[in-house]
C-alpha cells in the first residue's frame, strides 16, 4: 500500500517495454505512467503538468544516459529521480548519483525495494509542495508589480519583460539567445557583462519580493533558470 495516497503519475524513459510491464506490475494499478525513449521528448512532456516521479533505464551505461540525468536534475531541481543500473556495478551507481539520481536500483530489483524508493520520494516530494505555496511569487501584468512573501516591487520593462520570458518558458529556463531577443539586444551593443548586470539586478528584486536565494540560478554555458514557481496575472 502507497504511504501516500495521491494519484502518482510517473514517467519511464527507456526503450525497454519489457520494463514498462514489469514497473507497472509492480507499482499496481494507483500509477499512471507514461513512457517515452527520448530526453528531448521527456523535458517537453515535464514542462507541461508533469509527472510526480521520473524513472530513466540506465543498464546500458551510455554516457548520454547520465547526461539525460544531469539535464533533467538541471532543469526540475525538485523531481524525483530513480535510476534503473544493471546488476552490481558500483561505479554506476556512484556515476548516477552524481548526476542526480535520487535513488539508484541494481536490476534485477524487488518490487519492495522499488515502492519503498517511490514511497520515499513522494513524502519528500509532498513535503517540498507545503514550502512552494508558501515560496510563490506573483507578476502583475497590467501594473509590471512583482508580488511575493516580503512584499511587492515596481519592475522596469526590462525586468518585467524578462520575468514574463521566465514564467513562460519550459522548466522556466531561458537560454542566452532567448534572453538577449526578449530584451531586443545583440552581443555587439549588450556584451555579456551587461547581460549579467541584468540578470543580478532582477535576482535581487526576486529576493527582496521574498525569494530563496537560489531563486534565480545559472545553467552553465546555457541560461538562467527561475527556481520558484510564477504566477503571472
Amino acid at each position: 500500500m502507497r504511504l501516500v495516497t495521491a494519484p502518482l503519475s510517473l514517467l519511464l524513459i527507456s526503450e525497454s517495454s519489457a520494463l514498462a510491464d514489469q514497473l507497472s506490475q509492480a507499482l499496481a494499478a494507483t500509477v499512471a505512467m507514461n513512457t517515452t525513449t527520448s530526453t528531448e521528448l521527456a523535458l517537453a512532456m515535464l514542462a507541461a503538468p508533469h509527472a510526480a516521479l521520473v524513472i530513466l533505464d540506465m543498464r546500458s551505461g551510455e554516457t548520454r544516459l547520465f547526461d539525460a540525468a544531469t539535464r533533467l536534475r538541471e532543469q526540475h531541481p525538485a523531481l524525483g529521480l530513480i535510476g534503473i543500473t544493471e546488476g552490481l556495478r558500483l561505479t554506476d551507481k556512484l556515476r548516477a548519483l552524481r548526476c542526480g539520481v535520487d535513488h539508484v536500483l541494481s536490476s534485477p530489483w524487488l518490487p519492495e525495494e522499488l515502492n519503498a524508493s517511490v514511497d520515499n520520494l513522494l513524502l519528500r516530494l509532498n513535503q517540498t509542495e507545503l514550502l512552494v505555496e508558501s515560496s510563490v511569487l506573483q507578476l502583475d501584468s497590467r501594473f509590471r508589480v512583482l508580488r511575493g512573501p516580503a512584499g511587492e516591487l515596481a519592475l522596469s520593462r526590462s525586468e518585467f519583460l524578462l520575468l514574463l520570458a521566465f514564467g513562460k518558458a519550459p522548466g522556466h529556463q531561458l537560454e542566452i539567445w532567448e534572453i538577449y531577443e526578449v530584451l531586443k539586444k545583440n552581443e555587439d551593443e549588450f556584451p555579456k557583462q551587461a547581460l549579467e548586470a541584468q540578470i543580478y539586478r532582477l535576482r535581487k528584486k526576486l529576493r527582496d519580493a521574498g525569494a530563496g536565494k537560489q531563486v534565480l540560478k545559472s545553467i552553465r554555458l546555457q541560461g538562467y533558470q527561475l527556481c520558484n514557481p510564477l504566477k503571472i496575472n
